[in-house]
């Protein structure tokens, strides 16, 4: 703002001196205005390689991480579809080990206002690690949809799915859950040498308890966390 006042204050007088033109004076204010139009060019400057500095270091590497988040979704809705589909082994692996991949060294800066066009990455003198220590950028939160510990507790007459994570209705007794989909299926029994027609499993079962697919008699319900193997009649631990 000084120099502006100078450039009014030089008019001014050479205005004031109308009898004489002092071209001296003139050339004198010509520089003056020279030298703040080089100054307004110098602040745009300085404005726009923050602007370019801000949107390489920071914003962009956030597009980027958008980008690699809506991929990830797609990529797990397929999965999921693959899943229900195949109802396999090979299929659950592929969806549960379907990991987001991105960028979590962006420090939490949101304007280019703040930042330093000569600034410089500070090299750590071993002599003093210990006295000043260079605070880490916090880690910006994951936008993954949290999923639900297996160690939920579920109401009386549910169940955790193993798909979705999801207090269910335990299935009917003559059904169990399949660990690949999630849904209820019928106990598959063998076939004796003599009769081709499935034991029907007709047995009732007091609450809490439900009927083995080995021995065919009442037993405990399994834990949350687990579900009855139907070729053993054992609770197995539910696979992740």
């Amino acid at each position: 703002m000084d120099i502006l006042r100078n450039i009014e204050k030089k008019l001014l007088i050479i205005l004031s001196d109308k009898d004489k033109i002092d071209i001296s004076k003139i050339n004198n204010l010509k520089g003056d205005i020279r030298v703040y139009v080089e100054d307004i060019d110098k602040k745009r400057e300085i404005i726009t390689g923050k602007k370019n500095k801000y949107i390489e270091l920071y914003h962009s590497k956030r597009l980027n991480n958008e980008e690699k988040y809506e991929k990830y979704l797609i990529e797990k809705e397929n999965l999921m579809s693959n899943l229900i589909k195949h109802k396999n082994k090979s299929a659950l692996h592929d969806y549960l080990n379907q990991k987001l991949e991105y960028n979590a060294n962006i420090p939490d800066i949101y304007t280019y206002e703040n930042i330093s066009l000569h600034e410089e990455r500070p090299t750590r003198d071993p002599t003093k690690i210990n006295a000043n220590p260079v605070k880490l950028p916090s880690k910006p939160k994951q936008k993954e949809v949290k999923e639900e510990k297996p160690d939920k507790e579920c109401p009386e007459g549910k169940e955790i799915n193993p798909v979705t994570k999801r207090c269910v209705k335990i299935c009917d007794k003559d059904k169990i859950r399949n660990q690949l989909t999630g849904k209820c299926e019928k106990i598959k029994t063998k076939k004796t040498d003599k009769v081709d027609k499935v034991d029907k499993v007709d047995k009732e079962c007091p609450e809490g308890k439900e009927i083995n697919p080995i021995t065919k008699r009442c037993i405990k319900i399994c834990d949350k966390d687990k579900t009855r193997n139907p070729k053993t009649g054992k609770c197995e631990k539910i696979k992740k």
